[in-house]
């Protein structure tokens, strides 16, 4: 009796433990969440930039998010995201699948595009209702979405979805609301095993049948004939390989008999060994549990999503030079289309080399950070010998392509577009040095390194040799690296110094190691002179933009580092340059400050 007692006593603050541990496990995970969605999905309108503030931190503050509602006020976990009509481009953000608690999820009338991830289940398995309609999603509808089997609302409807609908939809048993309208399917209907939806619910999709639509054709004509004529041609081709087959393995059996049987045994030998090989080259790849338990692959765990080496083997053909983009210090570089219908970009680490250094760093820089001018790392891959990170794709390449490869080229990069790039780079280097989680000096900024994505915003990437150094809030957890206590004055000016090589490159369209090598001659006063200047901006109404930013590269570049501005500085006058412009009337020169 005592024994009872106390085990209702225990078990009630069992269960009361284990509530409280999941709901503060769930918090960290469901700011990833927004966090990943806001990144990985462009905003023209602003609308998630202004309104989703990740620098409160206190308990429930994601709530007061627009669209997002969670189980309880102040309580920080997801119950839905209703983000409609937002013109928010880009891929389905792979990232709510840290939104654990999640059941309703509306991304309709949006400017999202690619495919519905092929494991969608694994991403909004609880979730009641989906919406994903009047976006761009294409290719078929995912078989896995019937995995999703609380859901009682599934819209589809105009996109430009094609092949047939899954047979196994029809098993979603609380299915109450189902839209494909205006799409490209084709094939019979799902029976449904609950439920009948009407023809509207199809709409518009010429190639479907079955159901509440017109019958889909069946082929009757000659098929007793066909039957009977595919019965016999299967009897005669057995006929004929069962002599044939009998006659050689006779022949063979004598010719082993007399002659063959000592050469048999060898093949049978080698044939063992060989086999032998490939059965121990299949199994030395890490174990699931061998890599699990290593505690450095754990922390890129909670950093970025971890991929196997199969999946972007494939992905990539083999990682075939067809699908090759760049070839760099670490590793090259391939383009490629992941499952869930993401281009991205996959830099596949020389093996080689001893390069886990860098590959662990570039992991503790940008899966810690993130900020729209900074490229978005998106997974990793961690098996043998093989190290590879997966990057959002970025389609207009790097700044140093478009300032060196052609004139024509050069001359789309026009001063408003270069002034843009300026703003943006000065903005992700303001934050690193003094508004993320760490304090953060790049140490090897060039235009190589910035890449610009489809509309001409810049993403600082290659951050392997970059110092981080402890704040008040650093996570430790997530450091999988030795950070240093402090960073000395002058190695932020290193960044400086480097921002005025770029700056400079962008307005002379010399090579920076000519700017770099001239550094010393450089002054206020003796280099801004128009000579140097590109002759695509010349006459273009822009001249005296070019010198004040002219002469801000000449103050980045000065010998003694105590002399450069801070980047703080600098990104506050490429402001008040750019601001003073628009003032005058010119629009082409918008400035979006954070």
């Amino acid at each position: 009796m005592c024994k009872h007692n106390i085990l209702y006593l225990v078990l009630p603050f069992f269960i009361l433990l284990c509530s409280f541990s999941l709901i503060c496990n769930a918090v960290q995970s469901d700011i990833d969440c927004l966090m990943s969605i806001k990144n990985s999905l462009e905003d023209p309108l602003n609308f998630l930039n202004t309104t989703w503030k990740f620098d409160n931190q206190t308990e429930g503050f994601i709530c007061k998010f627009a669209g997002i509602q969670c189980w309880h006020p102040d309580e920080t976990r997801v119950l839905s995201i209703v983000l409609p009509d937002m013109r928010l481009k880009g891929e389905f953000p792979r990232g709510i699948q840290n939104c654990t608690s999640i059941t309703s999820l509306d991304l309709s009338s949006n400017e999202l595009y690619g495919t519905i991830p092929w494991d969608i289940s694994k991403l909004i398995g609880f979730t009641v209702m989906l919406d994903l309609s009047s976006n761009n999603f294409s290719g078929a509808i995912p078989s896995n979405i019937a995995s999703c089997s609380f859901l009682s609302s599934l819209r589809l409807e105009d996109n430009t979805l094609e092949g047939p609908i899954p047979p196994e939809v029809g098993s979603l048993g609380r299915l109450k609301n189902f839209n494909v309208t205006n799409n490209l399917l084709t094939g019979p209907v799902p029976r449904f095993i609950n439920v009948t939806f009407q023809t509207e619910s199809y709409a518009n999709n010429p190639g479907l049948c079955g159901g509440p639509l017109k019958a889909c054709a069946t082929k009757h004509v000659g098929f007793h004939h066909n039957m009977l004529s595919t019965l016999m041609n299967r009897r005669v081709q057995f006929a004929c390989g069962f002599v044939t087959g009998w006659s050689l393995f006779t022949v063979l059996g004598i010719y082993l008999f007399f002659f063959g049987l000592p050469r048999v045994n060898k093949m049978l030998l080698f044939i063992k060994k060989r086999t032998k090989v490939m059965v121990i080259d299949e199994n030395e790849w890490p174990r699931g549990e061998e890599v699990n338990n290593d505690p450095k692959v754990s922390k890129m765990e909670k950093m970025v999503t971890r991929m196997s080496f199969m999946e972007l083997s494939t992905a990539t053909m083999n990682f075939s030079q067809d699908n090759e983009i760049g070839n760099g210090m670490l590793g090259k570089v391939y383009k490629a289309l992941v499952p869930n219908g993401w281009t991205v970009a996959i830099k596949r680490f020389h093996v080689s080399e001893d390069l886990e250094e860098e590959f662990v760093f570039e992991i503790t820089t940008l899966g810690s950070l993130r900020h729209p001018n900074l490229v978005p790392l998106i997974g990793f891959c961690y098996e043998r010998d093989e190290r590879i990170l997966v990057y959002k794709y970025m389609p207009n390449g790097n700044l140093h392509e478009w300032l060196h490869s052609t004139n024509d080229k050069a001359r789309l990069l026009d001063f408003p577009l270069r002034v843009k790039i300026v703003l943006g780079i000065a903005k992700a280097l303001t934050w690193l040095h003094d508004g993320g989680n760490f304090h953060v000096v790049h140490n090897n900024i060039s235009t190589q390194c910035i890449l610009l994505d489809e509309n001409f915003d810049p993403k600082l990437s290659n951050f392997w040799e970059a110092t981080l150094a402890k704040t008040n809030d650093t996570d430790s957890n997530l450091s999988l690296f030795p950070i240093v206590e402090s960073i000395d004055f002058t190695t932020y000016k290193k960044d400086v110094y480097r921002f005025g090589v770029v700056l400079l490159e962008l307005l002379t369209r010399k090579e920076s190691y000519i700017l770099s090598c001239s550094s010393l001659n450089l002054s206020s006063s003796s280099f801004a002179g128009p000579l140097d200047v590109d002759k695509l901006l010349l006459g273009q109404g822009f001249d005296n933009m070019v010198m004040q930013l002219l002469e801000l590269a000449s103050n980045c570049m000065k010998f003694i580092p105590d002399q450069r501005p801070t980047m703080q500085q600098v990104y506050q006058t490429v402001t008040a340059i750019a601001r003073v412009h628009d003032q005058t009337g010119d629009s082409e020169i918008q400035l979006h400050s954070d």
